[in-house]
Parts: structure tokens; C-alpha cells; sequence
């Protein structure tokens, strides 16, 4: 089983449901020799995120802090079927890495429908507003893989296998889903990434069940953006001009 030292989606505990300090999981990730983390705390349409101004000042950090590259992003939320994200123009200027995807939040309103849905996904990628779009196996948001992947190949935005959704506690049976998207990616030749969603130290890193469900794939490496510091950058370097200038253009 590879052992990937590049995690895409870390939560630090400003986010409160999360246990780990900022210092904590760099500390972390330095132990278990990781390469590159991503700090990609909450948008703000959650209750459980910090003040907008915290996601901003993630800009001080330097970039490479106890031997480790340091990502300075956020996981925003998708508020509507335009593909709108609850991050302002300074958070998102302020972001090497956006993530995206759907939570249970007021302003989205009803989940179930796999056309607004679909349609909402399908806007966030063609805006190109998002580099990655994460748990996309949740059942609870029913989606069209096919379109979406297509889409994602078209635009080069990577579509997420997220580790804890996998599990036995969150977003309860993604696997299938994950693995049927897995498999219209493998034709379409679409870029994969891959997160633990840690929201705690010691799961940074922690892929176990995502590997699995690459291996029983077979999805080639080249397209997995985790794999090696060259791809990630050089995935890096191509969504930085991608992503439009604006968020609300």
C-alpha cells in the first residue's frame, strides 16, 4: 500500500467540533514525515467556523513551517444551484486551495434533489471558483457522476476521496458511491485528491480506506494529485490559472 505524505483537508479546532491546534497538527505532520498539508477550515455559513477575518490571517503563516509545506485553504460551502461559495472576495484571495462541497446549511435549502444538486456542481466547476470538490460520495446529496466528471476532466478541477467518509461515523455510505465515481473518473482520466478530513492530530495522513477503494480501482497514480510533491505543485501551478480572479463574477 503507498504511503502518501500529502493531505489535502485538515481542520484545526476554531472549527469546534474539531480537537487539534494549528501548532498540534503541524507537529503532527512533521512526526509522520509529511510533505505538504492543506489547513482547510470551514466557510463561514457553518456555526462552527471562526470569524472570516481568522481565514483570512491564514496568509501569515510562513510557508514551510517544522519541514513541512504548509497550504493556507478553506473548505467552503456551495450555498445555492448557481454554485455560489460563503467565502468573500478576501478569503478567497487569501487561499492557495479551495475546497468545496455541500454541508447542511439554511441557505442551500432542500438537499435531496439530484438536478439541483448536479446543477449546482456543474456551475462551481465551469465558474472555476473551487480546485477540489470534496466528499462527493455523501448519499444524503444525490448527485449525477457521470456529468460531473466530465466536467471536472474538462475544467482540470480534482474531485475528492475524503478517507473519513469511508468510515462508520460520517457520511455512512459513501463507499459505493465514491467507488462508482472513482470508475467514470478512470475512463474520463480525471485528477483525484485525497483528504482524511482530520479533525484530529493524529488522523492526519491516515488513508487506509481511500487507498483501498484506489487499489480495488486500479486508478492510475499519475492522476492522483497526492502522490508525489511534482504532481500536487504542478496541479498547484494549473489552478492558480484556472481559478477566476473574482468570486462573485
Amino acid at each position: 500500500m503507498k504511503n502518501y505524505k500529502i493531505d489535502l483537508h485538515i481542520h484545526t479546532n476554531v472549527n469546534p467540533h474539531a480537537f487539534s491546534t494549528l501548532e498540534e497538527n503541524i507537529k503532527a505532520a512533521a512526526k509522520k514525515g509529511m510533505d505538504i498539508i492543506a489547513i482547510t477550515n470551514h466557510g463561514p455559513a457553518l456555526q462552527d467556523t471562526p470569524h472570516w477575518w481568522h481565514l483570512v490571517n491564514i496568509a501569515i503563516l510562513p510557508d514551510i513551517i517544522d519541514g513541512v509545506r504548509v497550504i493556507k485553504g478553506v473548505e467552503a460551502n456551495i450555498l445555492d444551484d448557481n454554485g455560489k461559495l460563503d467565502i468573500n472576495q478576501k478569503i478567497y484571495e487569501s487561499m492557495e486551495l479551495i475546497l468545496a462541497g455541500f454541508h447542511t446549511v439554511d441557505e442551500y435549502g432542500e438537499i435531496s434533489d439530484i438536478s439541483k444538486n448536479t446543477t449546482a456542481i456543474l456551475n462551481l466547476i465551469k465558474k472555476q471558483k473551487a480546485d477540489i470538490i470534496v466528499h462527493l460520495g455523501n448519499p444524503i446529496f444525490p448527485v449525477d457522476y457521470e456529468k460531473i466528471v466530465k466536467a471536472a476532466k474538462k475544467y482540470n478541477v480534482a474531485l475528492e476521496v475524503n478517507n473519513t467518509s469511508l468510515g462508520t461515523i460520517t457520511r455512512v455510505g459513501s463507499k459505493k458511491n465514491c467507488k462508482k465515481m472513482l470508475e467514470l473518473a478512470k475512463k474520463e482520466s480525471c485528477y483525484i485528491a485525497l483528504g482524511t478530513d482530520a479533525h484530529y492530530s493524529g488522523h492526519i495522513g491516515e488513508f487506509q480506506r481511500a487507498i483501498e477503494l484506489l487499489e480495488e480501482v486500479d486508478y492510475p497514480e499519475e492522476l492522483i494529485i497526492n502522490s508525489s510533491k511534482e504532481t500536487f505543485n504542478k496541479f498547484l501551478k494549473l489552478r492558480q490559472e484556472l481559478r477566476s480572479k473574482k468570486i462573485d463574477s
